[in-house]
């Protein structure tokens, strides 16, 4: 056995009885190898994610979570392997997790000034035309007993027009037209 290898077996039995100087050094000359596996792999769309280094803390708490793995190690190039191995396990694994389930992949994920929030809430509440028959004949029921102004304030506001203009249409307050279609809604609710 020659004296680096000698003095690489000493550090891991070191690091197997807890030794936090041999595990920063361990850390500082193998880490580099991590992180270079990591960005190869590493999917692009989980890029902003994840940094490289995320990556490489877990595959240090796997390693060193396994002293007898450690102390099984025989040379520096096997250590490698062994990282990279762990680091190609942590990158796929991860990958996996948000690239493949619905819940967590990031694929589906849309920047904020991308996003139509209006246009996706109706999108996704859109009403049954049962529901809009439904609805219609609720309304007609309800405003069969109401007077012709309060008929026509309804008809005005579901056209679109503001309380303003329906009070400037019908010669009345806009609160009065405010508190017709709050009484009308409150009622319908009940």
């Amino acid at each position: 056995m020659s004296e680096r290898e000698s003095e690489f077996r000493q550090a891991l039995e070191r690091i197997c009885l807890g030794s936090d100087d041999h595990a920063l050094e361990f850390i500082e000359t193998y880490g580099p190898h991590i992180q270079r596996v990591v960005r190869r792999r590493l999917h692009q769309s989980m890029r902003s994610k994840f940094d490289s280094l995320d990556f490489v803390q877990m595959v240090w708490a796997s390693f060193f979570a396994d002293p007898q793995r450690i102390a099984r190690i025989k040379d520096p190039d096997e250590l490698i392997r062994y990282l990279v191995v762990l680091a190609r396990n942590k990158v796929v694994e991860e990958s996996r997790r948000r690239l493949t389930f619905k819940k967590h992949d990031v694929q589906r994920e849309r920047p904020l000034d991308q996003v139509d929030v209006a246009g996706s809430a109706s999108r996704q509440r859109q009403a049954t035309p049962s529901q809009i028959a439904i609805a219609r004949e609720r309304w007609r029921r309800m405003l069969r007993d109401q007077s012709e102004r309060n008929r026509r304030i309804v008809e005005l506001r579901m056209g679109g027009a503001t309380f303003v203009e329906i009070g400037e249409t019908l010669g009345i307050h806009e609160r009065t037209a405010r508190q017709v279609i709050d009484s009308l809604a409150l009622s319908s609710a009940e």
